[in-house]
């Protein structure tokens, strides 16, 4: 297929595509950036060419050098949705190595054994929240407890009822009698956790077995506040209702910077691990926005220190389109972008502002 492609060079754009596509489809990376080139060269105002080049160049680890392509087929396709995802995913590659906020500070060294604290907001959604809670009891890390907090919603207290002793004798419930929202019920479950370590689950997502483990171990071995794992989303369907996996996403590779966080929100709550201290010294979710509070958490803690990865995936964030969450109210995201855009400024990095500015156009 290559030698007859060849035959139709060296002034054939569409001989020259296809021959960057086959070299891609062999992970010829290389090879298929300078097919891609010579097509933009013959037809400079080609939207694809130039995004093609650019994609070839981020296969190859090298982001930077596809940004001129990137910023050039934007150019030629204003607002395009395929550029401009794209565009983010090399900046968001560019800004994951942008030098860290302050320092790790000071914190008293985690006993063998820290007690973990499992917060798990939920409303009307007990079959779910099942689930939830039997994937805390498969945790190799044995020494946690789970706090339940339903917010306005019907009645758990059944479901509870009904786990195994050794789950339920863990369990404490708190009630809310309307609904106010995922930070509100987080910050009322803080309030009496007992724990050094606070882990936070939707009641919709799973932690996987060594989940708990992974993220006490790297805590103990940094001595960090916040350490953070990664995670797989998993496309669902309810379907007679039993949870249908239709589809699963490839775990992000992203080391998670303050400089990426100033763009957009990266690290779902599921990954989460935090000392005690976090709260005490940097305050708790903020319950007067209406959403995206967490975002607003990690913005100002990793403008105070670095955030610790656990390279490992540990969690599925299990995601039903067109549904919305009962415990997050649904708003659109563009003005809270806006308004965390003004809270947390870029201080003039000129990436940061253009990931916002392609950010911006790909929400609602």
């Amino acid at each position: 297929m290559l030698e007859q492609l060849t035959a139709r060079l060296p002034t054939d754009v569409e001989a020259w595509f296809a021959l960057g596509r086959a070299h891609g489809m062999l992970d010829q990376d290389r090879q298929a950036e300078s097919a891609f080139r010579r097509a933009a060269q013959l037809r400079p105002d080609l939207r694809d060419a130039h995004l093609n080049v650019a994609l070839s160049l981020a296969y190859q680890g090298r982001p930077r050098e596809a940004m001129p392509a990137l910023l050039e087929a934007r150019r030629l396709s204003p607002g395009d949705r395929e550029v401009n995802d794209a565009l983010l995913w090399v900046l968001l590659s560019i800004l994951q190595q942008e030098p860290e906020h302050g320092a790790l500070p000071a914190l008293a060294p985690l006993g063998p054994e820290p007690l973990v604290s499992v917060i798990i907001p939920t409303r009307n959604r007990p079959a779910m929240l099942r689930g939830a809670l039997e994937s805390v009891a498969r945790q190799r890390y044995g020494r946690w407890e789970i706090l339940v907090v339903n917010d306005g919603g019907e009645d758990v207290a059944h479901v509870l009822a009904s786990l195994p002793a050794a789950l339920g004798g863990r369990t404490t419930l708190l009630n809310e009698p309307r609904s106010c929202g995922a930070a509100a019920a987080r910050n009322r479950a803080l309030g009496e956790a007992r724990g050094e370590i606070m882990a936070f689950l939707d009641d919709d997502d799973l932690y996987l077995p060594e989940h708990l483990a992974a993220l006490v171990a790297q805590l103990r071995a940094s001595g960090a506040p916040f350490a953070y794992t990664r995670s797989v989303a998993v496309e669902e369907r309810i379907v007679d209702g039993r949870r249908v996996e239709m589809r699963r996403g490839t775990p992000r590779e992203y080391r998670v910077s303050h400089a990426m966080l100033q763009v957009r929100n990266l690290i779902p709550t599921a990954n989460w691990g935090m000392r005690r201290e976090c709260f005490e010294r940097y305050g708790t979710f903020d319950e007067s926005l209406p959403c995206a509070e967490d975002w607003d958490l990690l913005l100002r803690l990793s403008s105070r220190f670095p955030l610790q990865q656990v390279a490992q995936v540990t969690a599925e964030i299990r995601v039903r389109p067109g549904t919305a969450d009962s415990v997050t109210r649904r708003v659109p995201l563009r003005p809270i972008c806006e308004q965390f855009y003004r809270r947390f400024p870029s201080g003039g990095n000129e990436l940061v502002e253009l990931g916002r500015t392609v950010y911006l156009e790909c929400v609602n």
